[in-house]
């Protein structure tokens, strides 16, 4: 991947910046993890990016490394399961840019739980976070998306959504869930020109992956995914920036995984051991 940088000094990759430049991005749980990534990737690539989290302290610290770079940002404290707040963050956004072009969902909750174990109060979190609050979100930004030329939402999902483990009851259903929304967002606001895409990841190296997974548990997945590493980050931020971008125009209502391969591990595991 080649990188350079601008007269500011801030950093140029891959996209063509000329897709995205001066476009309005919200991102939200953009305070860390994914989203963290996601918001600098769109600043990157020339967008003004709006980080959105439940934790001010977080969005204003991730907002202020993106202008210390030469980018355009601002934070707003955001929780998706407050429509009072989506609403006065979107009347933040037009405000102050007077437009809205693309939509990232990365707010998520995860509470690692066998099913007979799993209290209700749980398993709602995680549903009234990972799909309602998606989509409360969604629903809100629909108008401002739909003046925009090239709207697009990308929402952040999971492997754990198609894929069952131990302990991933709540979240693993929540996200696919979450998969089968975005699928029917991108169907039904396709006559809108909004495209709508979801990223699943598989394991990536975010502060509530490594809160949830022991050392010995990371070390084993490792060993199970082809490219034989967790993933970054940074690596599901360019994806989103890709499908979110002009340049992913004919793409949309699809989920598409960023696992280093380890969704098809087995067949790969199955294929060594018998040559």
């Amino acid at each position: 991947m080649t990188e350079d940088r601008n007269a500011d000094g801030l950093r140029r990759d891959w996209m063509r910046t000329s897709t995205i430049e001066d476009m309005v991005a919200l991102v939200a749980g953009g305070g860390s993890g994914i989203g963290e990534a996601v918001a600098h990737a769109f600043a990157a690539n020339g967008a003004k990016v709006v980080v959105a989290d439940l934790r001010p302290d977080m969005a204003e610290s991730v907002a202020a490394d993106i202008r210390s770079q030469g980018g355009t940002a601002i934070a707003i404290t955001m929780d998706v399961c407050r429509q009072a707040d989506i609403d006065a963050a979107l009347a933040k956004v037009d405000s102050d840019w007077g437009r809205l072009d693309m939509l990232v969902n990365c707010a998520g909750v995860i509470t690692p739980r066998r099913l007979v174990d799993a209290d209700l109060a749980s398993w709602r979190k995680s549903f009234e976070v990972n799909v309602e609050g998606a989509l409360q979100l969604a629903r809100s930004a629909l108008p401002m998306l739909k003046k925009s030329p090239a709207a697009s939402v990308v929402n952040v999902a999971s492997l754990a959504g198609g894929r069952a483990y131990p302990n991933g009851g709540s979240y693993g259903t929540s996200k696919a869930a979450l998969i089968h929304l975005s699928q029917t967002m991108g169907v039904e606001w396709a006559e809108h020109g909004v495209r709508v895409n979801v990223i699943s990841p598989g394991s990536v190296l975010t502060p509530l992956l490594l809160a949830n997974m022991s050392k010995a548990t990371q070390a084993a997945r490792a060993e199970r995914i082809p490219l034989h590493r967790m993933g970054a980050p940074r690596e599901v931020a360019d994806l989103a920036v890709f499908l979110a971008s002009p340049m992913a125009s004919y793409i949309t209502a699809q989920e598409i995984c960023c696992d280093g391969g380890l969704s098809q591990a087995l067949m790969v595991q199955k294929w060594q051991s018998d040559n």
